[in-house]
């Protein structure tokens, strides 16, 4: 359906994640679903990223419902020590704004690419998957656009979760599929953290 997501890395005081991540799991997502939206998810850094840092996702109809629940969490992100969002649009995938398993281990993969390069990189990368995710503990629970990139460039957030840190790292070997080996070339830079639900 195209829901428009915030994607938001936080960063909260020493002792304060579980406080701060229940008060996001009741009052934001009761704050989110009064204008419309769903709290997709809340992980907590893993590789990459602090101890104390996080991603949210949050998920909204459109760009406008989106503008009008970030107004509405503003205090809530207030409170956190850094914050951050970028705006992103689902492509093929999610195709509704299911939370995914509080399980796993996710990882947050970000791809800079030129704009032109976008149709193929989409293509390749749906094409990849099945095979993908037959020969592994993993799915692909996220394919998302930057609406922050602007022409001629472009930004890809994909979120996957493996069973577990050592599936994600036996798939980083899987270079051989001539999907991913076309989506590399295409690649300007890529940057990725791992995560858990919290």
């Amino acid at each position: 359906m195209n829901e428009t997501y915030e994607y938001r890395r936080f960063k909260v005081g020493a002792g304060a994640w579980e406080s701060f991540a229940e008060r996001l799991r009741g009052e934001g997502a009761r704050i989110a679903a009064e204008h419309g939206g769903t709290l997709f998810g809340v992980w907590r850094g893993q590789i990459g990223m602090e101890a104390n840092e996080g991603i949210a996702l949050t998920a909204w109809p459109d760009e406008q419902a989106l503008a009008e629940g970030a107004t509405a969490l503003s205090r809530l992100w207030a409170a956190a020590l850094e914050s951050r969002a970028e705006r992103l649009v689902a492509t093929l995938r999610p195709d509704q704004p299911t939370p995914p398993p509080q399980d796993g281990v996710y990882a947050f993969r970000f791809f800079s690419l030129a704009e032109a390069d976008w149709p193929e990189f989409a293509d390749l990368s749906g094409r990849a998957w099945p095979g993908f995710e037959g020969g592994y503990d993993a799915h692909i629970h996220g394919f998302f656009r930057s609406l922050d990139a602007a022409p001629p460039d472009a930004r890809v957030l994909l979120l996957t979760r493996y069973a577990s840190l050592a599936v994600w790292e036996a798939s980083r070997a899987d270079t051989g599929r001539a999907e991913f080996q076309r989506r590399h070339k295409l690649t300007r830079a890529t940057i990725v953290c791992t995560a858990v639900p919290g």
